[in-house]
């Protein structure tokens, strides 16, 4: 349970973001995010916890800056959806913030004018601190940038015939969370996703394959990347080495359950459920999901203190003893979930 002191900090940040009406204060309350989330990191908080804390203020955030980028008499009419992706739609994000968001656009919107709201949109994100995704996963690409109909006939496509971008384009719909105007309309787009991919699940094999290309490699007893990328090489990429091979393991399994819960930890509750692994299976995997983002926040957060640009390079040498056995347990877990994605997928048979 978070502590009432930092319950009230998030409030009090919040209520600011509510009040906001210029970039600068935009930018201001979001390095105190930033300090905020800093700190639970020093403080050795619960990673999970601390993600979705944070990513519950950068929804604010960008609530707001989609209310002063509708402002004004050019403000685009029509029903739309605006909507967060990746880490941040699973509430998983620490201090490595760019802009993952799309829009979705209902009945009678103005393709024209929301383009301007999208451009406008990005330039105060970005002037108050939040930089562009370098991949363009955007709603100021016309491709992130949609109506309702036309996104549904871009999951058609990628369902029907799915090849890499495909599956980038469904994994990252099988995350989206609305965080402001009409959510009804993610929620539709969510139910048409799943219920595609019941009747063609080519794209959901192809995500559990995608899974298995991450990770570190396995020819280590232990399974501990320590020296192990080559010659004097002690570093490793949380990111692509342990968090993708999980987040889109368990994220492949759960579309093929039909599951619509975007959160890891929630994907793994409901997989329990259904019987996919045991309790103790299930166990493992939370508590791997757990360090792995507890080490990959720490990481952050010192490069944070340091006045870098936070990334997901760990080095293996920091490591204490404890962490060492952990991230051990840690990646055996991923084994065990890898060897699942092998079989129920019959990934084997996958040309």
């Amino acid at each position: 349970m978070m502590e009432p002191g930092v319950a009230g900090q998030a409030q009090q940040l919040m209520g600011r973001l509510d009040a906001a009406a210029s970039t600068e204060a935009l930018e201001k309350v979001l390095r105190e995010i930033r300090g905020l989330v800093a700190m639970r990191a020093r403080n050795n908080d619960d990673a999970l916890e601390t993600g979705r804390l944070a990513s519950g203020l950068y929804d604010r955030l960008l609530a707001r800056a989609a209310w002063m980028a509708r402002a004004g008499p050019d403000a685009p009419g029509g029903g739309y959806c605006l909507v967060v992706l990746g880490s941040q739609g699973r509430r998983e994000q620490f201090l490595a913030t760019d802009q993952d968001n799309a829009l979705i656009l209902g009945d009678g919107a103005q393709e024209g004018a929301f383009a301007a709201f999208a451009g406008r949109l990005a330039e105060i994100l970005e002037a108050a601190g939040m930089p562009p995704c370098p991949k363009g996963i955007m709603a100021a690409n016309p491709f992130w940038r949609r109506s309702f109909d036309s996104w549904s006939e871009a999951v058609d496509a990628a369902v029907d015939r799915p090849d890499a971008p495909d599956v980038l384009l469904v994994s990252l719909l099988a995350d989206a969370r609305p965080v402001a105007g009409d959510s009804v309309l993610a929620a539709t787009l969510a139910d048409h996703l799943r219920r595609r991919l019941a009747e063609a699940p080519l794209a959901t094999r192809l995500l559990a394959r995608e899974a298995l290309g991450f990770g570190p490699p396995a020819h280590l007893p232990g399974h501990l990347p320590l020296g192990r990328f080559g010659l004097g090489h002690t570093t490793m990429d949380l990111k692509r080495q342990a968090v993708y091979p999980l987040v889109l393991g368990i994220k492949a399994l759960a579309l093929d359950a039909g599951l619509a819960e975007t959160e890891t930890v929630a994907r793994i509750a409901g997989l329990a459920g259904l019987g996919h692994f045991g309790d103790d299976l299930a166990g493992r995997l939370r508590q791997a999901f757990g360090h792995i983002q507890s080490l990959r926040l720490g990481v952050q957060a010192s490069a944070h203190a340091g006045g870098r640009t936070p990334d997901n390079g760990l080095d293996l040498t920091d490591l204490h003893d404890g962490d060492k056995e952990r991230l051990r347990e840690d990646l055996a877990a991923l084994d065990r979930l890898a060897a699942i994605l092998e079989h129920h997928f019959s990934l084997h048979a996958l040309t």
